[in-house]
């Protein structure tokens, strides 16, 4: 289940303001109050708390059970168990939960640390259907020490989550309301964080003016994006493998984009466990591209072009391939060298080994963005030659990536630069898909042969692809004298 939701921090009389404005035409407002008892399970060190992950067991509502809230961009993830999951009908967390969390507890034993009680008056906004839209949660909050020091007894806040039938622009709306009636943006990351830190992470929305900072938001947005991949790998979600993949080359660029900001030594090490990690998921991520790929390309042909069981025969090896490869994942995930980069990743995000240049203003991150800029336009230009080489045009997709990261960390997600590498990098990511696609496609029209079946087909989706890359170099050429106008 992903939460996407803001947080506020109200006083204890706050009320919460008129929200029939945002009900839908035909839809309505409920209003009631709900008494939640949760248990927050963690180590004595709190080592599920540092890596943002909270372990719950709450009873009182329809989501009763056991609940594992795992940290992402954009959205949290919240994994379910029943009630009566684990041993003893409950008493303990299920093993399939620990045995999720292993690379984060290692030895250590989770066990009850906190238990919270919150009286939860909800307006729930939902359409004509009955599918919710919003649901504003106004919590008085009280916290009991089990086994962890409590910092922060009793509370009051408002969570404004979006329902199925909500978008973001429905829940920014709703915020702007609750400031106007006198809340204001919470500075903690969880009720269990709150309990035991108090307030903390005040600098939450304060401006970045130096270089360290920036980088330090970076890191840690990309380590949280590491800690939800495990998650969703290991539950085989949809897109888990590239976003684990992405979230290392981020990190991995960063350290080499920013290089003169942190201790060289450190820097390397961190950088050769991400390539270490990033190849292996990228030999599943690569099948996964490629599968679609392909059966997208022989729907595309007509009935006349394809000879034999083409789609099924390239399905099932590719298939088949992914398959080992993210086993290979999955025993990966299980080993100590995987746990200890989780580790190393925290680390990083809690105290970044900078240098000096960290502390230097946030526009000096604007000089790496640029020398990595120029890098890629003089890649690109090698590679758009006559002599040019494809090994040369996947150089300059590769150092496309490592400008687009450098811009992304530097100056947000959504700038110009930004936009303009992705471009790029779509550009020459087809060129490169189609490289490996002729490839395969040769391979197994060479199996086809053997088997004593007709490889026209793949004959006819070699051209294709051919076409494709012929198309992007073309492209690419045009995109390389726009870089060279730009800079010069």
């Amino acid at each position: 289940m992903r939460e996407i939701e803001t947080k506020f921090d109200v006083p204890p009389d706050f009320r919460t303001p008129d929200v029939d404005g945002f009900v839908p035409a035909g839809g309505r407002l409920d209003v009631d109050t709900v008494t939640l008892a949760s248990t927050y399970w963690d180590t004595s060190a709190l080592t599920l708390l540092r890596y943002r992950l909270t372990l719950r067991r709450r009873v009182g509502d329809t989501d009763s059970g056991w609940q594992l809230k795992v940290p992402g961009a954009s959205f949290r993830t919240e994994l379910r168990w029943p009630s009566d999951a684990g041993s003893a009908a409950g008493s303990e967390p299920p093993a399939e939960m620990l045995e999720l969390l292993h690379p984060f507890l290692g030895r250590a034993t989770p066990a009850p640390a906190v238990r919270l009680t919150v009286t939860r008056t909800r307006h729930r906004i939902v359409d004509a259907s009955g599918t919710l839209v919003v649901e504003l949660a106004h919590d008085d909050v009280r916290a009991a020490s089990l086994a962890s020091e409590v910092r922060a007894a009793r509370w009051h806040e408002v969570e404004a989550e979006l329902g199925p039938a909500g978008d973001r622009t429905l829940l920014a709306e709703v915020g702007v309301a609750l400031l106007q009636a006198g809340a204001f943006a919470s500075t903690s990351r969880s009720k269990l964080a709150r309990s035991l830190l108090g307030i903390g992470n005040e600098g939450i929305g304060t401006p970045r003016t130096s270089a360290g900072a920036v980088l330090a938001d970076y890191i840690e947005a990309q380590s949280d994006a590491l800690t939800a991949a495990h998650f969703g790998i290991s539950e085989d979600a949809p897109d888990s493998i590239h976003q684990g993949r992405v979230a290392a080359r981020r990190l991995r660029s960063t350290l080499r984009n920013f290089e003169h900001c942190f201790d060289e030594d450190q820097a390397v090490a961190l950088e050769a466990e991400l390539k270490w990690y990033a190849e292996v998921l990228g030999e599943v991520r690569d099948r996964e591209v490629l599968r679609a790929r392909l059966a997208e390309a022989i729907s595309g042909l007509s009935d006349a072009l394809v000879v034999g069981p083409v789609a099924d025969r390239i399905d099932a090896r590719l298939a088949a391939e992914q398959a080992e490869k993210r086993a290979d994942v999955l025993e990966l995930m299980r080993g100590q060298r995987y746990a200890d980069l989780l580790a190393d990743v925290i680390r990083w995000r809690d105290d970044p080994p900078f240098t000096a240049a960290a502390g230097r203003p946030a526009q000096t991150l604007l000089q790496a963005v640029d020398r990595a800029e120029r890098k890629l336009g003089k890649r690109l230009s090698d590679a758009v030659e006559p002599s040019g080489t494809d090994e040369q045009l996947h150089s300059a997709r590769k150092a496309g990536k490592r400008a687009r990261y450098a811009a992304e960390a530097a100056t947000g997600d959504n700038s110009k630069a930004v936009r303009a590498a992705k471009a790029l990098q779509d550009l020459l990511g087809e060129f490169q898909d189609s490289v490996v696609a002729e490839a395969v496609l040769r391979r197994l029209a060479d199996d086809a042969w053997s088997r004593g079946e007709n490889n026209f087909t793949y004959g006819v989706l070699v051209a294709e692809e051919r076409g494709r890359a012929d198309e992007a170099r073309v492209q690419a050429r045009s995109e390389a004298s726009r870089l060279n106008r730009t800079k010069n």
